[in-house]
């Protein structure tokens, strides 16, 4: 039986709406896709780009059409919520990326309209579909380290921050909540249970940064089958081997090594292994848009479902919190 594949019209022109684009395009050669933009040069240019079937000069315009299935939002997240709901309203199914929006109230709001206009929503959290997590997560499962007693991921590079990322009031946090989110699911997907709260603080030595909130933050997470997370993420520090680092899984009878970005994983403790993972696939988006179309052709649940998103969000808010308050913070 021949596929129906869905239509996707990406809300939103810039780099991030141009790198799903070539992945969807190269997986699914015939999607038909549509771009929008608030300026209609930059939809026009990336319809060429794709040979997409439509474009259109507004978001708005764009959501009341019929010419496709799937709004997929790649604006600023400031704008997520507003772009969602009326999504919903317009029947559209949603994809958004990350972050899902600037705090809890926004996502609230795409929740409830998810649920009223009965569409279905997933965030384009690509870390969940990462292969270097999935081995790690047999090999946990296998025994291979005894028990999980802590997991610790460690990412730092000097980023150029600039345009709405410097923007106090459109980034609604600091690193931790626009890229640090990333590092929250990998955290999640590791230790395998549930968030209980975090106790998260910042370097309080004055220095120079651009970056609003924080760029710079170590979080403590406790996780509700007793393990515990550590996150140490920064935008500021140096990395001379740019953004590459290493990270690590303790357990009671082994230990878990691996590049913090997902290029290598090794095991040492009941069994000894290691992995390497292709440059072209280990941050997970071919994973993540293939299952994105193939659960939605075959009427199957999206991953990650939005309330687990939902649960993440929470840990990222009661890690701010516990900035401001000096004390464990729970969700």
């Amino acid at each position: 039986m021949k596929k129906i594949l869905p239509r996707v019209c990406f809300l939103g022109c810039g780099a991030i709406a141009e790198r799903h684009s070539k992945i969807l395009r190269k997986l699914y050669p015939k999607i038909e896709l549509s771009f929008a933009s608030r300026e209609i040069s930059k939809s026009k240019k990336m319809a060429e780009m794709f040979r997409a079937a439509n474009y259109f000069g507004s978001y708005e315009e764009a959501l009341c059409s019929d010419y496709f299935d799937i709004a997929f939002i790649s604006t600023p997240h400031s704008l997520h919520a507003e772009l969602a709901v009326l999504a919903a309203q317009n029947k559209k199914d949603i994809i958004i990326e990350k972050p899902v929006t600037r705090n809890l109230k926004e996502l609230a709001a795409i929740e409830k309209a998810v649920k009223w206009n009965k569409v279905r929503c997933v965030v384009a959290e690509n870390y969940y579909y990462k292969p270097a997590i999935a081995r790690m997560r047999k090999w946990i499962e296998a025994g291979y380290i005894g028990k999980v007693l802590c997991v610790e991921i460690t990412k730092t590079n000097r980023d150029t921050v600039s345009g709405w990322r410097t923007d106090k009031e459109m980034m609604g946090g600091g690193a931790l909540l626009e890229g640090g989110v990333h590092w929250i699911n990998a955290l999640h997907s590791l230790a395998g249970a549930l968030p209980l709260g975090a106790y998260a603080v910042t370097p309080k030595v004055p220095y120079e940064t651009n970056v609003p909130f924080e760029d710079t933050m170590m979080v403590i997470v406790e996780f509700d089958n007793g393990v515990i997370g550590k996150l140490f993420h920064s935008w500021r520090i140096p990395n001379r081997f740019r953004g590459l680092g290493f990270s690590k899984i303790y357990g009671s009878e082994g230990v878990i090594t691996f590049e913090s970005n997902g290029l290598y994983a090794s095991v040492f403790g009941r069994k000894k292994k290691k992995s390497f993972f292709s440059p072209f696939s280990f941050l997970g988006f071919q994973g993540m848009h293939r299952a994105f179309i193939e659960n939605y052709i075959e009427k199957k649940p999206w991953r990650p479902e939005l309330e687990r998103i939902a649960v993440e969000m929470r840990l990222i808010d009661a890690a701010y919190r516990s900035m401001k308050s000096r004390r464990f913070e729970s969700i």
